[in-house]
């Protein structure tokens, strides 16, 4: 399926060639980090460094919208952000750390944000966590 957005359904081609890793084929529930999707992502990516400050994580909070707007976020980069969609924002190009710090200055946790992240639920996020043969 090719769509506007191919990060989103899995089919972006990934024009490197590597003799160690498969690119074209990268491990199920893994998106590699290229080039081009961190040129994609770091507009997104740079917001989401902002809210390292005290200040800016307090005017977000008080007005994510027009906080969002005025950094210049697109359309559908305020929308990943609206909607929580962490997996998409990582297919996007933003770094697993800059997602992290987002989802803390949303008020989630890191433990929820990797349920999430892997589609269970908190409980089941937390049976696989520290404990021998966790996946």
């Amino acid at each position: 399926m090719t769509t506007e957005r191919p990060w989103e359904d899995g089919d972006e081609i990934l024009a490197i060639r590597s003799q160690q890793i498969d690119y074209a084929h990268p491990l199920p529930g893994t998106y590699l980090t290229t080039g081009i999707r961190a040129q994609r992502g770091y507009r997104l990516g740079k917001f989401c460094m902002t809210l390292m400050s005290p200040d800016n994580r307090e005017q977000f909070k008080a007005d994510s919208e027009t906080y969002m707007r005025d950094f210049g976020l697109s359309d559908y980069e305020q929308n990943l952000v609206r909607n929580k969609n962490w997996n998409r924002m990582l297919r996007y190009g933003v770094n697993t750390f800059m997602i992290l710090k987002l989802s803390n200055a949303m008020g989630v946790s890191q433990n929820h944000t990797g349920a999430a992240m892997r589609n269970q639920s908190y409980e089941e996020f937390m049976l696989t966590r520290n404990s021998k043969g966790a996946q």
